[in-house]
């Protein structure tokens, strides 16, 4: 069992084209083959004796890919994995979330420059009306004295 646990224990990265596939999320492993990782025991006496393990699928009839994987580091691995799968939608969905925020934002910028050009224009529009207040206040006050001074002129020549 030794020299089994020697070769499997070599750390392989290699991609598996059923990595992603329906089966491998139903719990299955697979080994570099390809091919699905049997779980078996270890038979021989040791510290080991009765831990499960996955190895390749053609042990010991063929030439072996060396892959090992203890039983219940896959399941950790699948822990981690879930995980990540969970952390990677998370911040997808933040992605997608601060993009709106973004747009958001932009639109109520260009709405608060349509809106302080509307209100500087209100502006000028209130200025211009006060003035025109003003003015027609002049104005009138002007034709009352105007009317007033020919009353009394009036009066004091009807009075002479």
């Amino acid at each position: 069992m030794a020299s089994h646990v020697s070769i499997g224990s070599a750390s392989k990265s290699k991609s598996r084209g059923r990595a992603n596939s329906a089966q491998s999320q139903l719990g299955q492993v697979y080994c570099y083959h390809d091919e699905v990782a049997p779980l078996r025991a270890v038979r021989h006496d040791g510290p080991t004796k009765g831990k499960r393990f996955y190895g390749c699928s053609y042990w010991p009839e063929q030439r072996t890919c060396g892959y090992f994987k203890w039983h219940d580091e896959v399941d950790d691995v699948r822990v981690v994995q879930q995980a990540i799968a969970d952390k990677g939608s998370t911040i997808m969905e933040l992605k997608d979330e601060n993009m709106c925020l973004r747009d958001r934002v932009k639109k109520l910028k260009s709405k608060k420059e349509v809106l302080e050009d509307e209100v500087a224009e209100m502006g000028i529009a209130t200025t211009k009306t006060m003035y025109e207040l003003k003015e027609h206040n002049t104005d009138r006050k002007l034709m009352l004295t105007l009317v007033f001074s020919w009353c009394f002129f009036t009066l004091v020549l009807l009075f002479k």
